[in-house]
């Protein structure tokens, strides 16, 4: 009988040591997560605070180029054209040199219509239908392929008259055809991109640079 009573008592005591330590446990657990909630909004406080302060940097900067002097104004200017034509030369040549299939090369015109005008849409020798004679498609008889790697352009100072830039692009893709093997292709071409109308108003291809065809597929 003593026993048994000592036995009971073993286990209420533990139960109940276990219930503080439980309770214990418990307590630390929601400390920890309301200091990590509060650690948290913080954060997202401190991280709209820098956006903020960023934005209004951005503004004052932008409102001290255009009050600034000439000198300033023309330097605002003249980073942004060359940002802006680079900027859509990268896409440019994107477009023109990603395809797989039929489908892909016929679409390129239509992304590229925001991007150039109608003269250089209109011309064959970027934009045509990537059929043959026969009407078969080029690309999917040939299984060709195209993979746009880089475009590095560079711009010239701003035409005032005409308000454009002229631009040499040096453009890397990778191509193959069927099953052999891919060739990284350089390529240079000679642009003027009309910064009223943000488009690219003559395209030219100056020659082929380099072939490099070592990369098996």
């Amino acid at each position: 009988m003593e026993q048994n009573k000592k036995s009971t008592l073993a286990a209420v005591l533990v139960i109940f040591i276990s219930l503080v330590l439980l309770g214990i446990f418990k307590y630390q657990q929601n400390t920890y997560n309301q200091k990590l909630q509060k650690a948290q909004t913080e954060l997202t406080t401190e991280q709209k605070a820098l956006k903020k302060a960023k934005k209004q940097e951005q503004r004052k900067l932008r409102e001290k180029a255009a009050t600034g002097t000439a000198a300033q104004q023309d330097s605002a200017k003249q980073a942004k054209a060359e940002n802006d034509a680079s900027t859509q030369a990268a896409k440019l040549f994107k477009i023109l040199f990603t395809y797989s299939s039929q489908a892909d090369w016929a679409a390129r015109s239509t992304q590229a219509k925001s991007l150039v005008t109608d003269t250089i849409l209109n011309d064959k020798t970027y934009f045509n239908d990537g059929k043959d004679d026969t009407g078969n498609s080029i690309i999917d008889t040939m299984k060709l392929q195209s993979s746009f790697i880089s475009a590095d352009t560079r711009v010239s100072l701003i035409n005032e008259d005409a308000n454009t830039v002229d631009c040499v692009s040096v453009v890397k893709y990778a191509a193959q055809y069927g099953s052999e093997r891919s060739a990284t292709t350089t390529v240079v071409y000679t642009s003027t991109y009309d910064l009223n109308q943000q488009k690219f108003t003559k395209l030219q291809k100056l020659g082929t640079t380099m072939v490099d065809a070592t990369t098996d597929q």
